[in-house]
């Protein structure tokens, strides 16, 4: 219901630490979207807190029975109208805001999907906003008082030996992009404030920590507070790590784990013939991962993939795999997660056929099914320090060719590609033709 990108455990933590603080008023800066808060309903303290963004004060004026004080903008009516019957300047406003963080940013810009979220939203409306007023009634937050205020002058009103909770923005301007979009469609009385300074940063820590208890939280490291750091979360392998200091609590490590499941297909290998016809098998998530740890470049972090699928030869054996997921932005491509063949082999072109089968009619149709929805073409990331992907090559169009986010490459490349204009027979047959040379071994 609140959304937010505080992980799960990071709630656990708070939890933990502030269940060993006495029993009173608890004072929340920066309250984002109340994870704090949520971590500690039900423990018997006095929440107080404090934002400035036009979401947070919605749902913290909500919380304690003040108006909202929030209305759709004169120039947004034609776009937005049938919002206005849902904004009751209570539970009803803040439900519309909640839902407007989904699709808002989509209002008034071109293309098939923007277009399809709004429309598809507007339709849905009256039962969506009447589900999350029902989710919102029955929330257990409570909150003793909420200020729209900036974390530097409200601070300085906590009493000193108050317990102190936050996880004050490190980054400037966060929360401003990401509430754009309601900041562009609605207006309220919006406070006036400074984007926070490496001095106040520093300024605002000191405020926090200054005190017997107290619990903040980064998503980068922070040296000055090195001899307080209690915890790393590393949710995902995607995911950034947080650093959690306190005053006191237990050290807690939390780090991404993976299901393994064996994998007992029999596999090509050095000396080998690869024979055909090609065929596909259906991993499950914990065989999918037991080969990309196996065979995947291990610089490449791992993501969850909707169809794993083996690629096996006309033996049986396996030759590698691919795992798709359906496209976020355009409706009938599908996005290839991860490809990889299996090694060592005496075909060091075997990762290409891999590709062919991964753009077949075959898995076009897997896809089809798996996504619900018309599978029309493929598209997919590469990093490398090359200018170009060897294995893609020939294979797929290079669009775009950019600085990598990623450490230890130089490049992103991105591509994308037909699909379902080949068989599998007729991959097997181009490949062999073109790229399907085994290795040739000499004695000595």
């Amino acid at each position: 219901m609140f959304q937010g990108t505080i992980p799960g455990p990071m709630r656990s933590i708070v939890r933990e630490t502030a269940s060993l603080w006495p029993r009173g008023p608890v004072y929340v800066p920066c309250c984002g979207n109340f994870t704090i808060e949520r971590s500690l309903a039900g423990l018997g303290f006095g929440l107080h807190s404090s934002d400035v963004s036009i979401y947070t004060s919605a749902v913290g004026r909500w919380l304690t029975r003040q108006p909202v004080g929030l209305q759709l903008r004169e120039e947004s009516a034609d776009e937005l109208g049938w919002l206005a019957d849902s904004l009751d300047d209570g539970v009803g406003t803040v439900a519309t805001l909640m839902l407007g963080t989904r699709f808002l940013a989509s209002v008034g810009r071109e293309g098939l999907w923007h277009e399809r979220v709004v429309r598809s939203y507007r339709e849905q409306w009256k039962a969506k906003h009447a589900e999350t007023v029902e989710r919102l009634s029955n929330s257990d937050v409570e909150l003793a008082s909420y200020e729209v205020e900036d974390v530097r002058s409200w601070l300085q009103k906590v009493p000193g030996d108050a317990p102190v909770c936050s996880f004050p923005p490190f980054y400037g301007g966060g929360y401003e992009k990401l509430y754009e979009p309601l900041e562009a469609h609605f207006t309220w009385d919006a406070p006036q404030y400074e984007p926070l300074t490496d001095d106040d940063v520093v300024s605002v820590l000191g405020a926090i920590t200054d005190r017997p208890y107290w619990l903040t939280a980064s998503n980068h490291s922070v040296p000055e507070l090195h001899p307080y750091l209690r915890g790393v979360i590393k949710a995902t392998p995607r995911a950034a790590p947080f650093y959690v200091y306190a005053s006191e609590a237990p050290t807690r490590i939390v780090a991404p784990r993976q299901p393994i499941d064996p994998v007992k297909i029999p596999r090509l290998r050095e000396g080998e013939k690869l024979v055909g016809p090609l065929t596909l098998s259906l991993l499950k998530p914990g065989q999918f991962n037991a080969l990309r740890s196996r065979y995947l470049n291990p610089r490449i972090a791992p993501g969850a993939a909707n169809l794993a699928v083996a690629v096996r030869d006309g033996g049986g054996r396996l030759l590698g795999v691919f795992a798709m997921a359906p496209s976020t932005f355009t409706p009938d491509e599908a996005y290839v997660l991860s490809d990889f063949a299996v090694a060592p082999t005496d075909y060091p072109r075997l990762s290409k056929l891999i590709v062919l089968a991964a753009t077949s009619a075959e898995t076009q149709l897997l896809c089809q099914r798996a996504f619900s929805r018309r599978i029309r073409r493929v598209a997919t990331t590469a990093f490398s320090n090359n200018p170009v992907s060897m294995k893609y090559r020939g294979l797929l169009r290079l669009t775009k060719r950019s600085p990598s986010n990623e450490d230890g490459w130089k490049f992103q490349l991105q591509y994308e590609g037909a699909m379902g204009q080949h068989s599998l027979a007729e991959a097997l047959e181009t490949w062999a033709k073109r790229w399907g040379a085994p290795t040739t071994k000499t004695g000595v």
